[in-house]
């Protein structure tokens, strides 16, 4: 059940409460990626805390920067997303980085 609610909260998070504006200016606005990195990662630590984790500083670090690095890169298409269609490829490869970080957060607590 915690990877469902974990997943749950992530799912919550990287969509509805991204929104159109985070999720078209997140590549272009340091802004706009930290409150998305920032939402999302706020909304996997505390459900990890209310799961019964031990959440610390180390952990909301961890999910946020792997977060903020994987949407920056996704949304300016950088890197391997070049090659990649973005509601394809794109989007798979985006989605096993944060469902990737939920299990190594599973994993650690």
């Amino acid at each position: 059940m915690t990877i469902l609610i974990l997943l749950f909260a992530h799912l919550l998070a990287d969509y509805p409460l991204q929104g159109e504006f985070l999720a078209t200016t997140k590549g272009k606005n340091l802004i706009a990626l930290v409150s998305h990195a920032g939402i999302w990662t706020g909304c996997i630590a505390i459900g990890g805390y209310l799961i019964g984790f031990d959440v610390g500083f180390i952990d909301v670090a961890l999910l946020f920067f792997v977060h903020a690095v994987a949407d920056y890169l996704k949304a300016a298409n950088k890197l391997w997303y070049k090659k990649l269609d973005a509601l394809k490829g794109g989007l798979l490869s985006d989605q096993l980085i944060h469902v990737g970080q939920i299990f190594l957060f599973v994993a650690m607590n």
